[in-house]
Order: C-alpha cells, then structure tokens, then sequence
C-alpha cells in the first residue's frame, strides 16, 4: 500500500511542476489550478518529504518537500495579483 503512496505523490508532483511552467498562459484560472495542486502537494508529499529545514513547533516543521508546494503558492499568488488589471498574466505586461 505504501507504494501506491508514492506513486501517488510522484504524480501530483509532476502535474504541480506542469501547472507551474503552464499556468501563466490561463491567468486566473491557471494561478486557481496551481494553487490547488499546491495545497494537495502539501497533504500527499508524506514520502517524499525529506529532512525537516525548519522547527515550527514541537512535531511540526517545514521539510525539503514542502518547499515545493509553498513555491506553487508563492507563484500562484504572485500570478493571481498580476491579473488583477484584466491581462493574462505576467507575460501579457
């Protein structure tokens, strides 16, 4: 069952770096998409997480694993933001 996990975690991954090179092009709903994928990256990335970088609190850190999903976030926002003036996104400015 753990390999399933896996499988599972390596897909998100790939579809969270696709939306990320992608999601630029479809403005509002590509930042939405990317943004999803992140939050879903942050609850399926158990075995790939890899060592913690950063103690929050008692049992909870931030993980080389993580880091992806808040980069997705990051980006997503960042692209959000960006089409507030009606334009696609960053490469339509």
């Amino acid at each position: 069952m753990g390999h399933i996990w896996g499988v599972l975690a390596a897909l998100v991954l790939a579809a969270l770096v696709l939306a990320a090179g992608m999601s630029g092009r479809y403005g509002r709903r590509g930042a939405l998409a990317l943004a999803l994928l992140s939050v879903v990256w942050l609850f399926v990335n158990g075995p790939m997480e890899g060592p913690v970088l950063l103690i929050v609190t008692r049992g909870h850190g931030v993980t080389g694993g993580d880091l992806a999903g808040l980069a997705g976030l990051a980006i997503a926002a960042w692209q959000a933001l960006a089409t507030r003036d009606g334009s696609r996104g960053a490469a339509a400015s």
